[in-house]
């Protein structure tokens, strides 16, 4: 084919002619006869001017083709789609009497669906390469419009089903809003309640697939062995680890720390695997509830064991979450009970959040978001259209056993599933909408209960950082060094005259965003003590101190490993 010649009309080549040698989007590469050499030169599309009578160039033509045989694949993907739904659309309004067994006869007329088409896909793609790919684009989509039941069977097989099963006439806008105010909301089409009622049918037949996998996994028996004995060992065994952590901590723990513990001596083996699958993992505090009377190697503050650089003195970790350094903690805001979980990455962004909750309830919910996303978490495909690969439905029948582990210790009266679960969580609106009343807004996202007002003016906090707020004073505290200078100096006297809300909040502030800076380092801990010591929370202030001291630790399990911990 000749090439295309072209003359430019703008830009600093106007005037020259030029051959196309390739057209990718909005770029003509072209080449310009210069001085008697010929010279690459790429343009604009709206430089150049197309004369009379010339073609297309080939890449162009090229590339409309390759679309063409593009939608030709998309044909016969819709294809099997269509043909599948099929199954479902003719039964959509039969009753389900056992939608298990619907399900497996789903599954072998869904292999013949693959077959079929992957043989018309096959036959069609390969006559398009020998036949069609080295037409002119004009020439190619004449031959694909000539037989479109050859070559679009999809678009067939759309109008056969929409001719078969019928929609009701659309009312309109109006008379649709009218019926749901009166609450008579439209019936959902038949092919929602097709693709439901598939849905349903998986379901049901992976919960008959667990329900025989499970036995042959651990025996009911078993598990409720398990589960009394881990009580029973719990009972037996808590008032010496509360008197360690009262002793050296001065924290009461909370009753739900406890039934964690027993949650996690009574998992198996393959719910232990099912934790490991979440990247859920024990840690901090509960490693002395195996060893109460453990000591710390080379003499370090048993009050950092657990404690990463970032965590303010409020955050105890019990438990470490995977990547990015994710982790949980009971938070202390007096210093002596408990508010909640809380929870941040300590190798990334974002704050812990508002405490809220308790440990299992944590676990619930990141299990539900495995749940949900379990085949991008584990670099999988998942097709609703076909049943679970076998690597992908042992996991979820792992998860779904943990999860009735779980249920008989807490959120038992939380059935919900997946995003069903998130979704039907508890939110208030306001703390939303207004943040903590109780609260004031520090840059780490926990906030600071203390009474009093702060010379730096902060809201109070929300479940989210504020990041206009965050940013602006966090590069006001690391860039501007009179300014940190003043607002210390602030925090000092206000402190002294009876008011310690800002070394609290600036302590805290400081803390999250010491970033190895001595400095800011120092300042946090003078601030942090002196807070804690003015509101009544003295143990606060020791493991200020002692993270202080240790912060530049290289790791933060301080503690023998288990096999030492374990040695009478």
């Amino acid at each position: 084919m000749d090439r295309t010649v072209v003359r430019i009309v703008d830009g600093a080549f106007a005037g020259f002619e030029g051959a196309v040698v390739s057209v990718d989007g909005d770029v003509v590469s072209l080449r310009v006869s210069m001085f008697g050499r010929e010279t690459p030169v790429e343009v604009r599309r709206d430089q150049v001017e197309r004369p009379v009578g010339t073609v297309e160039p080939a890449e162009a033509d090229r590339a409309a083709v390759a679309r063409l045989r593009d939608r030709v694949v998309e044909q016969h993907d819709d294809l099997a789609y269509l043909e599948r739904i099929a199954f479902f659309l003719e039964r959509a309004d039969l009753p389900e009497s056992d939608a298990a067994a619907e399900w497996d006869a789903y599954v072998i007329y869904g292999a013949g669906v693959d077959a079929r088409v992957e043989q018309l896909r096959s036959t069609a793609l390969d006559r398009f390469d020998s036949q069609v790919a080295p037409l002119p684009a004009e020439e190619a989509v004449a031959q694909i419009e000539a037989d479109p039941a050859f070559w679009l069977p999809a678009n067939i097989v759309r109008e056969r089903l929409r001719v078969r099963y019928p929609e009701p006439d659309d009312p309109g806008l109006e008379a649709r809003m009218l019926a749901e105010l009166a609450g008579e909301p439209r019936p959902p089409a038949r092919d929602d309640r097709a693709r439901d009622r598939r849905v349903r049918a998986r379901s049901a037949a992976d919960l008959r697939d667990y329900t025989a996998w499970k036995t042959s996994a651990q025996s009911p028996q078993q598990c409720t062995q398990a589960r009394l004995d881990a009580v029973a060992t719990v009972q037996r065994e808590r008032r010496v680890v509360q008197e360690r952590f009262a002793r050296d901590w001065g924290v009461e723990l909370p009753e739900a720390i406890f039934r964690f513990w027993a949650f996690l001596l009574a998992c198996g083996p393959m719910q232990r695997q099912a934790l490991d699958d979440i990247e859920l993992k024990p840690f901090g505090i509960m490693d002395l509830f195996d060893a109460p009377t453990c000591s710390t190697r080379d003499g370090i503050d048993v009050r950092v064991h657990g404690r990463y650089y970032r965590d303010p003195p409020e955050f105890l970790t019990f438990m470490h979450g995977g990547s990015d350094g994710l982790h949980f903690g009971l938070w202390y805001d007096d210093g002596r009970t408990c508010d909640g979980v809380a929870s941040y990455y300590n190798n990334d962004g974002g704050g812990v959040g508002l405490p809220a909750g308790t440990p299992l309830e944590a676990v619930r919910a990141t299990l539900e978001r495995y749940w949900r996303d379990c085949p991008d978490y584990f670099g999988e495909v998942d097709d609703e259209a076909k049943p679970y690969s076998p690597r992908l439905a042992e996991r979820r029948h792992r998860f779904r056993l943990l999860r009735e582990l779980l249920m008989t210790f807490e959120t038992g009266d939380r059935p919900e599933e997946g995003e069903a679960y998130s979704e039907a969580g508890p939110a208030v609106r306001s703390v939303l909408q207004h943040g903590h009343p109780d609260r004031i807004e520090t840059l780490d996202g926990g906030g600071a209960l203390v009474p009093g007002e702060t010379a730096i003016a902060r809201k109070r906090q929300k479940p989210y950082d504020d990041y206009e707020f965050c940013t602006n004073l966090q590069n006001e505290l690391t860039e501007d060094a009179v300014a940190l200078e003043a607002h210390v100096a602030e925090a000092r006297r206000r402190c002294a005259a009876g008011n310690p809300a800002d070394a609290l909040t600036l302590g805290r502030d400081l803390h999250w965003i010491s970033g190895g800076d001595m400095t800011r380092e120092r300042y946090a801990n003078e601030l942090l003590v002196v807070a804690y010591q003015a509101i009544g929370r003295p143990n606060l202030a020791g493991i200020a101190e002692a993270h202080h001291r240790h912060r530049g630790l290289p790791r933060v399990d301080v503690l023998p490993d288990h096999a030492e911990r374990s040695r009478p």
